[in-house]
């Protein structure tokens, strides 16, 4: 019996590294599958889904300003026109009435234009474009409030409001917000011609251009001049002609 004992003793000793070796190569193949699956969720729970963030839609319309829709090559459209924003944030559109535009994207109204103004577009190229308010004053041929592209320049605007009256009035040209002086030199952004967003022009901003002073006298009839000539000349040939004739007789 002891002799058997002894047998299976030296013969598990033996066989010890092999086990050892076999323990090994199952733990190898094991832990790293369990290491790559995700853990299990607790009793009847779900895995939550990864979550996707969508990017939101920007809002560009803005109350107070105004919208332009675009639908060239039909310039004769009745929707091809600059249309306000009220204080709410609507906008009335011909045949459907008032509709909250601030809070659609450029891409939801337009398509919002073609699903309700099918019938009447002509053409599918329908473009709307966010317009914003800026004031020329003083001494141009048209001041007024205009609804311009942030993206024109400020010699559209002046284009806008027939240019100015003296010639010195492009020196003499002041930027204002909210009664305070932005800029009094507006001659580099003229001369670089660049976008009124890239000089931080703000829907309300004021350009206000020198009013020409009092003319004198003698511009005065510098500018008469033309027109008494003319009465001159008329005269001259109406008296010539009476003469002629008296003479004839």
């Amino acid at each position: 019996m002891e002799v058997r004992v002894l047998i299976l003793l030296r013969y598990s000793e033996n066989l010890r590294p092999l086990v050892v070796l076999m323990i090994g190569l199952l733990l190898s193949a094991i832990l790293p599958a369990r290491a790559g699956s995700p853990p299990r969720p607790k009793g009847g729970e779900t895995p939550n889904p990864k979550v996707i963030f969508k990017p939101v839609p920007s809002r560009p319309f803005v109350a107070g300003d105004a919208v332009q829709i675009s639908t060239y090559p039909d310039t004769l459209s009745f929707l091809h026109h600059i249309f306000p924003i009220d204080d709410d944030g609507y906008v009335d559109l011909p045949l459907y009435g008032k509709v909250k535009i601030t809070d659609m994207s450029k891409e939801e109204f337009v398509a919002f234009i073609k699903e309700y103004y099918q019938d009447y577009l002509r053409f599918p190229n329908v473009q709307v474009k966010p317009m914003i308010r800026a004031s020329i004053l003083g001494g141009v041929r048209f001041p007024n409030m205009y609804y311009i592209d942030p993206d024109r320049s400020l010699w559209d605007l002046l284009k806008m409001a027939g240019g100015t009256i003296d010639e010195d009035g492009l020196k003499k040209m002041r930027w204002e917000r909210d009664r305070k002086t932005v800029d009094d030199n507006l001659i580099p952004y003229l001369q670089s011609g660049i976008s009124l967003a890239k000089m931080g022009f703000r829907s309300g901003d004021q350009i206000w251009v020198r009013t020409p002073t009092k003319p004198t006298v003698l511009r005065q009839i510098r500018d008469f001049l033309p027109i008494i000539s003319l009465g001159i000349t008329v005269f001259t040939i109406w008296y010539t002609i009476q003469r002629d004739r008296l003479r004839r007789r």
